[in-house]
């Protein structure tokens, strides 16, 4: 038998609410505000997301994502919808000075730029830069 899930802090929906929440045709910004700052507390970046997409909250998605180039997530960036190869770049830039290889190859990708998505193919693979070769 596996161990209960740990309980969710006072207030934060299970994910059967949140679908349910999320689903509501007449869930009010101010609710929506709310449950995202939960997950905000949290650090449940993604769950918050959900809130501002469906309370329409402009300014708050802009701040995630300001905090996804900054940290070099690509997977928070995506999940913002469209970006212009720009922002991608930035975010590869970024993903590769923090280490997230992974991350900063799927940004370059999407940026267009070839080049940078081989050499950083190449860095996960272990073959190193090509000055270090």
């Amino acid at each position: 038998m596996s161990p209960a899930a740990p309980a969710l802090p006072k207030g934060i929906p299970d994910c059967l609410k949140k679908r349910q929440l999320l689903n509501d045709k007449v869930l009010s910004p101010e609710l929506c505000r709310e449950y995202s700052r939960k997950f905000l507390e949290l650090g449940w970046r993604e769950d918050a997301l959900e809130f501002f997409k469906k309370g329409g909250m402009a300014d708050e998605l802009e701040q995630l994502k300001a905090y996804a180039l900054e940290t070099g997530d690509a997977f928070l960036l995506g999940r913002l919808g469209h970006q212009e190869p720009e922002d991608w770049r930035r975010l590869g830039e970024q993903a590769l000075n923090l280490g997230k290889l992974h991350f900063a190859r799927r940004a370059f990708e999407l940026a267009g730029d070839d080049d940078k998505t081989a050499l950083v193919t190449g860095l996960i693979a272990g073959q190193g830069a090509p000055e270090d070769n």
